[in-house]
């Protein structure tokens, strides 16, 4: 037999901790290029950029590696070779 008194449900707080790292590497050219013309506000991630026009940051905890795209440069840390996955 249940209860005759209502229990009224509650959402506990979020506990939890979790964190997410993408790495990518995004190849733009076929040769040297001078690099993002206005540097992370050129960065965009799901159309947002990650500094604002006043240089603010709207995306936090992004990291850019720039390479030009010279013959002797050497490649990324991390990305010591590379795969595709369809």
């Amino acid at each position: 037999k249940g209860s005759s008194k209502g229990h009224t449900p509650r959402e506990a707080k979020d506990n939890l901790k979790s964190s997410q790292m993408l790495s990518v590497i995004d190849a733009i050219s076929e040769g040297p290029i001078e690099g993002p013309v206005d540097g992370l506000k050129s960065v965009l991630l799901n159309s947002t950029p990650v500094l604002d026009s006043e240089g603010n940051t709207n995306i936090s905890g992004v990291t850019v590696v720039f390479r030009a795209g010279e013959q002797e440069q050497t490649p990324p840390e991390g990305f010591e070779s590379s795969g595709s996955e369809t």
